[in-house]
């Protein structure tokens, strides 16, 4: 599971020519949202887990900005 909290919403992803997955989502859109970016392989997925070396969740792009 990419973020296993509550409130996440809108993912968006594309996969880049080395195989890279890269997976942009918001988390709590309003009032104290941020939006996130993730990044793993098939192989990650296949697994079930973390195994190329290549993982990671929740790296914080932005926040959003308050009302």
């Amino acid at each position: 599971m990419i973020d296993e909290r509550e409130d996440v919403t809108y993912p968006d992803g594309v996969q880049a020519k080395d195989g890279r997955i890269y997976l942009i989502y918001d988390h709590q859109r309003t009032p104290l949202g941020e939006v996130l970016m993730a990044t793993f392989t098939e192989e990650d997925v296949r697994a079930g887990k973390p195994v190329s070396g290549r993982v990671r969740l929740r790296g914080k792009v932005e926040r959003l900005p308050v009302p």
